[in-house]
């Protein structure tokens, strides 16, 4: 008798973010195809066509290089050296970095923090990200505590590790700094925590366009805000269109 297959986790993001560049891609494509079919002189419609070529490299990488509704290679081999310990992800989501870590770090222990208010992950709440857990066979050593990450639930000094990815960049500046502090409060001393945040890069201005990456917080902020929180960075780095600091509680 063959094994029942484990449901892969579903992590709710919702389908715009990784389709949702098709639809004016079809738009602009056809609205040129048209116009050229029509006679219309190239520089009429070759602005629509590069518009469609801009959307759907827009598409090309969210699809193949954000790849938002998968869960990753857990990226940095540094963290957390001896592969066991009470990990925090902080802002956990659905779950996408705590399985990714629990997966890396099988004798580790996850802790997923969040309020679970993201209005663009579907069914967003605690009892589906725990469903992701058992899909991904980390129930036995993955847990949920809803809480605010800038006033966190825990004693000083309860983790061995903590991380986070795509989550206290979503803050105000001073709610970042509070954030941060309370990372460090939380952490033992000589603990590693891995950020992971969303910075301007070339990705993101093909998929959003200049503006909107350049409203960016950039790598600068990062390490001021991380340093004045007490945490020393040990080393930095990018993994697609994700820049990552390594860093120690001092």
């Amino acid at each position: 008798m063959m094994p029942r297959q484990r449901a892969e986790p579903d992590l709710g993001y919702h389908w715009a973010w990784t389709y949702g560049h098709l639809i004016p891609t079809v738009v602009f494509a056809t609205g040129a195809a048209i116009a050229a079919a029509l006679g219309a002189r190239w520089w009429t419609w070759s602005p629509l066509a590069m518009l469609g070529v801009w959307m759907l490299a827009g598409f090309l990488v969210m699809r193949f290089a954000v790849r938002m509704n998968e869960i990753p290679e857990f990226p940095v081999p540094e963290f957390l050296r001896n592969g066991a310990g009470a990990v925090l992800d902080v802002g956990c989501g659905s779950g996408r970095l705590s399985i990714s870590m629990a997966r890396s770090r099988p004798q580790a222990e996850i802790v997923g923090l969040d309020n679970f208010s993201a209005d663009y992950i579907h069914g967003h709440g605690a009892s589906n990200t725990e469903e992701n857990f058992r899909r991904a066979g980390i129930a036995d050593r993955a847990t949920i505590q809803t809480g605010d990450m800038r006033g966190m639930p825990f004693p000083d000094a309860s983790f061995d590790g903590a991380a986070s990815s795509a989550a206290i960049d979503h803050l105000e500046p001073d709610d970042i700094r509070t954030t941060l502090s309370e990372v460090r409060r939380v952490l033992k001393p000589g603990s590693q925590f891995l950020l992971m945040v969303v910075v301007p890069n070339t990705w993101l201005t093909v998929a959003f366009g200049p503006m909107m990456a350049g409203r960016l917080k950039g790598r600068g902020f990062w390490r001021e805000a991380l340093a004045a929180a007490g945490l020393t960075i040990e080393r930095e780095g990018a993994v697609r269109t994700t820049a990552f600091c390594l860093a120690t509680r001092d």
